[in-house]
Protein backbone atom coordinates (compact mmCIF):
# COMPACT_ATOMS: atom_id res chain seq x y z
CA UNK A 1 0.00 0.00 0.00
CA UNK A 2 2.86 2.32 0.91
CA UNK A 3 4.53 1.81 -2.48
CA UNK A 4 1.24 2.55 -4.28
CA UNK A 5 0.84 5.78 -2.31
CA UNK A 6 4.40 6.81 -3.19
CA UNK A 7 3.74 6.03 -6.86
CA UNK A 8 0.55 8.09 -6.87
CA UNK A 9 2.32 10.90 -5.03
CA UNK A 10 5.15 10.81 -7.58
CA UNK A 11 2.73 11.03 -10.48
CA UNK A 12 0.88 13.85 -8.78
CA UNK A 13 4.09 15.82 -8.27
CA UNK A 14 5.14 15.23 -11.90
CA UNK A 15 1.77 16.52 -13.09
CA UNK A 16 2.08 19.53 -10.77
CA UNK A 17 5.62 20.18 -12.01
CA UNK A 18 4.46 20.14 -15.64
CA UNK A 19 1.56 22.45 -14.79
CA UNK A 20 3.91 24.94 -13.16
CA UNK A 21 6.34 24.75 -16.09
CA UNK A 22 3.52 25.56 -18.51
CA UNK A 23 2.34 28.39 -16.26
CA UNK A 24 5.85 29.82 -16.20
CA UNK A 25 6.17 29.56 -19.98
CA UNK A 26 2.81 31.31 -20.40
CA UNK A 27 3.89 34.12 -18.11
CA UNK A 28 7.23 34.57 -19.91
CA UNK A 29 5.44 34.57 -23.25
CA UNK A 30 3.10 37.34 -22.10
CA UNK A 31 5.95 39.40 -20.68
CA UNK A 32 8.43 39.02 -23.53
CA UNK A 33 6.00 38.63 -26.43
CA UNK A 34 7.82 35.46 -27.49
CA UNK A 35 5.78 32.82 -29.31
CA UNK A 36 6.19 29.36 -27.79
CA UNK A 37 7.20 26.47 -30.08
CA UNK A 38 3.80 24.76 -29.89
CA UNK A 39 1.88 28.00 -30.68
CA UNK A 40 -0.86 27.43 -28.07
CA UNK A 41 -4.08 29.44 -28.24
CA UNK A 42 -2.74 31.87 -25.64
CA UNK A 43 -0.03 32.90 -28.13
CA UNK A 44 -2.30 33.36 -31.14
CA UNK A 45 -2.63 37.08 -30.49
CA UNK A 46 1.16 37.42 -30.71
CA UNK A 47 1.41 35.72 -34.09
CA UNK A 48 -1.71 37.55 -35.34
CA UNK A 49 -0.06 40.85 -34.43
CA UNK A 50 2.91 39.96 -36.65
CA UNK A 51 0.70 38.74 -39.49
CA UNK A 52 -1.42 41.89 -39.37
CA UNK A 53 1.74 43.99 -39.38
CA UNK A 54 2.92 42.22 -42.54
CA UNK A 55 -0.45 42.80 -44.20
CA UNK A 56 -0.47 46.50 -43.32
CA UNK A 57 2.33 47.20 -45.85
CA UNK A 58 3.47 50.22 -43.84
CA UNK A 59 6.97 51.63 -44.31
CA UNK A 60 7.67 50.57 -47.89
CA UNK A 61 9.25 47.50 -49.45
CA UNK A 62 12.29 47.30 -47.16
CA UNK A 63 10.17 47.33 -44.01
CA UNK A 64 7.79 44.78 -45.54
CA UNK A 65 10.69 42.40 -46.29
CA UNK A 66 11.98 42.80 -42.74
CA UNK A 67 8.57 42.00 -41.21
CA UNK A 68 8.09 39.00 -43.49
CA UNK A 69 11.55 37.68 -42.61
CA UNK A 70 10.79 38.11 -38.90
CA UNK A 71 7.52 36.17 -39.23
CA UNK A 72 9.29 33.49 -41.25
CA UNK A 73 11.85 33.03 -38.48
CA UNK A 74 9.06 32.62 -35.94
CA UNK A 75 7.46 29.93 -38.13
CA UNK A 76 10.77 28.06 -38.52
CA UNK A 77 11.25 28.09 -34.73
CA UNK A 78 7.90 26.37 -34.17
CA UNK A 79 7.71 22.63 -33.61
CA UNK A 80 5.48 20.35 -35.69
CA UNK A 81 2.38 21.11 -33.64
CA UNK A 82 3.16 24.82 -33.70
CA UNK A 83 3.53 24.90 -37.48
CA UNK A 84 0.24 23.07 -37.87
CA UNK A 85 -1.47 25.49 -35.50
CA UNK A 86 -0.05 28.35 -37.56
CA UNK A 87 -1.51 26.89 -40.76
CA UNK A 88 -4.87 26.31 -39.07
CA UNK A 89 -4.85 29.93 -37.97
CA UNK A 90 -4.27 31.11 -41.54
CA UNK A 91 -6.99 28.76 -42.78
CA UNK A 92 -9.62 29.94 -40.29
CA UNK A 93 -8.85 33.62 -39.67
CA UNK A 94 -7.21 34.87 -42.89
CA UNK A 95 -9.50 33.59 -45.62
CA UNK A 96 -11.48 35.84 -47.97
CA UNK A 97 -13.52 38.24 -45.84
CA UNK A 98 -17.11 37.22 -46.38
CA UNK A 99 -18.64 40.58 -45.50
CA UNK A 100 -16.34 42.40 -47.94
CA UNK A 101 -17.20 39.86 -50.61
CA UNK A 102 -20.94 40.29 -50.11
CA UNK A 103 -20.63 44.07 -50.38
CA UNK A 104 -18.66 44.02 -53.61
CA UNK A 105 -21.00 41.42 -55.13
CA UNK A 106 -24.02 43.58 -54.32
CA UNK A 107 -22.27 46.60 -55.83
CA UNK A 108 -21.51 44.65 -58.99
CA UNK A 109 -25.12 43.45 -59.27
CA UNK A 110 -26.36 47.01 -58.91
CA UNK A 111 -24.10 48.54 -61.58
CA UNK A 112 -24.30 45.59 -63.99
CA UNK A 113 -27.99 46.28 -64.55
CA UNK A 114 -27.11 49.63 -66.11
CA UNK A 115 -25.28 48.88 -69.37
CA UNK A 116 -24.86 52.61 -70.07
CA UNK A 117 -22.16 52.97 -67.39
CA UNK A 118 -19.49 50.37 -68.19
CA UNK A 119 -16.87 52.17 -66.08
CA UNK A 120 -18.79 51.38 -62.89
CA UNK A 121 -19.13 47.73 -63.81
CA UNK A 122 -15.44 47.41 -64.64
CA UNK A 123 -14.48 49.12 -61.38
CA UNK A 124 -16.64 46.66 -59.46
CA UNK A 125 -15.03 43.76 -61.30
CA UNK A 126 -11.61 45.04 -60.25
CA UNK A 127 -12.88 45.28 -56.68
CA UNK A 128 -14.21 41.73 -56.87
CA UNK A 129 -10.89 40.39 -58.12
CA UNK A 130 -9.01 42.16 -55.33
CA UNK A 131 -11.46 40.99 -52.67
CA UNK A 132 -11.10 37.36 -53.79
CA UNK A 133 -7.36 37.48 -53.02
CA UNK A 134 -7.41 36.34 -49.41
CA UNK A 135 -5.23 37.98 -46.73
CA UNK A 136 -3.29 34.73 -46.29
CA UNK A 137 -2.29 34.69 -49.97
CA UNK A 138 -1.24 38.34 -49.76
CA UNK A 139 0.89 37.33 -46.79
CA UNK A 140 2.50 34.33 -48.49
CA UNK A 141 3.30 36.41 -51.57
CA UNK A 142 5.61 38.56 -49.45
CA UNK A 143 7.93 35.61 -48.82
CA UNK A 144 8.68 35.37 -52.53
CA UNK A 145 11.06 38.33 -52.27
CA UNK A 146 13.14 36.77 -49.49
CA UNK A 147 16.25 34.61 -50.09
CA UNK A 148 15.03 31.03 -50.59
CA UNK A 149 11.51 32.32 -49.95
CA UNK A 150 10.03 30.03 -52.59
CA UNK A 151 11.66 27.00 -50.95
CA UNK A 152 10.20 28.15 -47.63
CA UNK A 153 6.71 28.25 -49.16
CA UNK A 154 7.11 24.86 -50.88
CA UNK A 155 8.04 23.34 -47.51
CA UNK A 156 5.08 25.08 -45.87
CA UNK A 157 2.66 23.66 -48.43
CA UNK A 158 4.13 20.18 -47.91
CA UNK A 159 3.21 20.60 -44.24
CA UNK A 160 -0.31 21.66 -45.25
CA UNK A 161 -0.72 18.67 -47.58
CA UNK A 162 0.28 16.30 -44.78
CA UNK A 163 -2.31 17.65 -42.35
CA UNK A 164 -5.31 18.86 -44.37
CA UNK A 165 -7.29 15.59 -44.52
CA UNK A 166 -10.93 16.39 -45.26
CA UNK A 167 -11.01 19.66 -43.32
CA UNK A 168 -12.87 22.17 -45.57
CA UNK A 169 -10.95 25.25 -44.38
CA UNK A 170 -7.55 23.61 -44.81
CA UNK A 171 -8.51 22.26 -48.25
CA UNK A 172 -9.70 25.70 -49.34
CA UNK A 173 -6.39 27.12 -48.16
CA UNK A 174 -4.48 24.42 -50.04
CA UNK A 175 -6.31 25.17 -53.30
CA UNK A 176 -5.31 28.82 -53.02
CA UNK A 177 -1.75 27.84 -52.12
CA UNK A 178 -1.54 25.53 -55.14
CA UNK A 179 -2.69 28.27 -57.53
CA UNK A 180 -0.14 30.68 -56.07
CA UNK A 181 2.78 28.26 -56.48
CA UNK A 182 1.62 27.20 -59.94
CA UNK A 183 1.88 30.81 -61.09
CA UNK A 184 5.52 30.91 -59.94
CA UNK A 185 6.44 27.50 -61.32
CA UNK A 186 5.20 28.04 -64.83
CA UNK A 187 7.63 26.40 -67.24
CA UNK A 188 8.62 29.84 -68.51
CA UNK A 189 10.20 30.60 -65.11
CA UNK A 190 12.13 27.33 -64.89
CA UNK A 191 15.61 26.60 -66.17
CA UNK A 192 16.61 23.34 -67.84
CA UNK A 193 20.08 22.45 -66.60
CA UNK A 194 22.45 19.57 -67.00
CA UNK A 195 23.49 18.15 -63.62
CA UNK A 196 27.09 16.96 -63.42
CA UNK A 197 29.22 15.21 -60.81
CA UNK A 198 30.70 18.50 -59.58
CA UNK A 199 27.25 19.80 -58.55
CA UNK A 200 26.75 20.75 -54.87
CA UNK A 201 26.44 17.81 -52.48
CA UNK A 202 22.96 18.97 -51.42
CA UNK A 203 21.73 18.71 -55.01
CA UNK A 204 23.24 15.22 -55.44
CA UNK A 205 21.57 14.13 -52.22
CA UNK A 206 18.22 15.39 -53.52
CA UNK A 207 18.64 13.29 -56.67
CA UNK A 208 19.48 10.21 -54.64
CA UNK A 209 16.59 10.67 -52.22
CA UNK A 210 13.94 11.26 -54.89
CA UNK A 211 14.95 8.77 -57.58
CA UNK A 212 11.65 6.90 -57.97
CA UNK A 213 12.32 4.41 -60.79
CA UNK A 214 15.76 2.87 -60.39
CA UNK A 215 17.04 3.52 -56.84
CA UNK A 216 20.57 4.84 -56.54
CA UNK A 217 22.56 2.18 -54.72
CA UNK A 218 25.77 3.99 -53.82
CA UNK A 219 27.93 7.05 -54.45
CA UNK A 220 29.68 5.05 -57.19
CA UNK A 221 26.29 4.52 -58.81
CA UNK A 222 25.35 8.20 -58.84
CA UNK A 223 28.84 9.16 -59.99
CA UNK A 224 28.51 6.75 -62.91
CA UNK A 225 25.16 8.25 -63.87
CA UNK A 226 26.58 11.78 -63.79
CA UNK A 227 30.24 11.47 -64.80
CA UNK A 228 30.42 8.64 -67.36
CA UNK A 229 30.93 9.93 -70.91
CA UNK A 230 27.73 8.21 -72.05
CA UNK A 231 25.49 9.41 -69.23
CA UNK A 232 23.51 12.62 -68.76
CA UNK A 233 21.14 14.07 -66.19
CA UNK A 234 18.87 17.06 -66.85
CA UNK A 235 16.58 18.88 -64.45
CA UNK A 236 14.06 21.70 -64.36
CA UNK A 237 15.16 24.11 -61.62
CA UNK A 238 13.57 27.23 -60.21
CA UNK A 239 16.13 30.07 -59.86
CA UNK A 240 15.25 30.49 -56.17
CA UNK A 241 15.70 26.75 -55.48
CA UNK A 242 19.03 25.95 -57.15
CA UNK A 243 19.65 22.78 -55.11
CA UNK A 244 16.08 21.45 -55.33
CA UNK A 245 15.27 20.33 -58.88
CA UNK A 246 11.54 20.02 -59.48
CA UNK A 247 11.88 17.16 -61.92
CA UNK A 248 14.89 15.32 -63.33
CA UNK A 249 15.56 12.76 -66.03
CA UNK A 250 18.41 10.28 -66.51
CA UNK A 251 19.71 9.70 -70.04
CA UNK A 252 22.01 7.03 -71.46
CA UNK A 253 23.79 7.49 -74.82
CA UNK A 254 24.00 4.12 -76.53
CA UNK A 255 24.86 2.48 -79.81
CA UNK A 256 21.53 1.02 -80.82
CA UNK A 257 18.55 0.39 -78.57
CA UNK A 258 19.50 -1.73 -75.54
CA UNK A 259 17.37 -4.81 -74.83
CA UNK A 260 18.01 -4.90 -71.06
CA UNK A 261 17.69 -2.18 -68.44
CA UNK A 262 20.39 -3.94 -66.43
CA UNK A 263 22.88 -3.00 -69.12
CA UNK A 264 22.12 0.68 -68.64
CA UNK A 265 22.32 0.48 -64.87
CA UNK A 266 25.53 -1.57 -64.67
CA UNK A 267 28.54 0.36 -63.41
CA UNK A 268 30.88 -2.17 -65.07
CA UNK A 269 29.34 -1.86 -68.53
CA UNK A 270 31.73 -0.43 -71.15
CA UNK A 271 31.13 3.24 -71.94
CA UNK A 272 30.05 4.44 -75.36
CA UNK A 273 31.83 7.47 -76.75
CA UNK A 274 29.63 10.37 -77.86
CA UNK A 275 30.81 9.95 -81.48
CA UNK A 276 29.74 6.29 -81.44
CA UNK A 277 26.32 6.84 -79.86
CA UNK A 278 23.27 6.98 -82.10
CA UNK A 279 20.52 6.64 -79.47
CA UNK A 280 19.50 8.57 -76.35
CA UNK A 281 17.60 6.43 -73.86
CA UNK A 282 15.54 8.27 -71.24
CA UNK A 283 15.49 5.49 -68.65
CA UNK A 284 14.12 7.31 -65.58
CA UNK A 285 12.22 10.46 -64.68
CA UNK A 286 11.33 11.58 -61.15
CA UNK A 287 9.69 14.54 -59.42
CA UNK A 288 10.75 15.95 -56.07
CA UNK A 289 7.55 17.82 -55.18
CA UNK A 290 3.98 16.71 -54.51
Amino acid sequence: VSSVKKLNLGRGLQHLRQTWIEAGQTARSRITGTVRPGLPIDDHHLICRQIDSCLSLLGGAVSARSRAASLGRVYLDLDLQGRRNFLRLLASDYAVRQEDLRLVIHSWLDVSRDSSVPQGRLACEDGLRNTLVSPRIRLLTQFNDLPEGVKFLVSMRAELLAMKGSDPDLNAFDREFKVLLASWFDVGFLELRRITWDAPAALLETLANHEAVHPIRSWRDIKHRLAAVDRRCYAFIHPQMPNDPLIFVWVALTSGIPDKIETLLSIQAPEVGPDDADTAVFYSISATQS
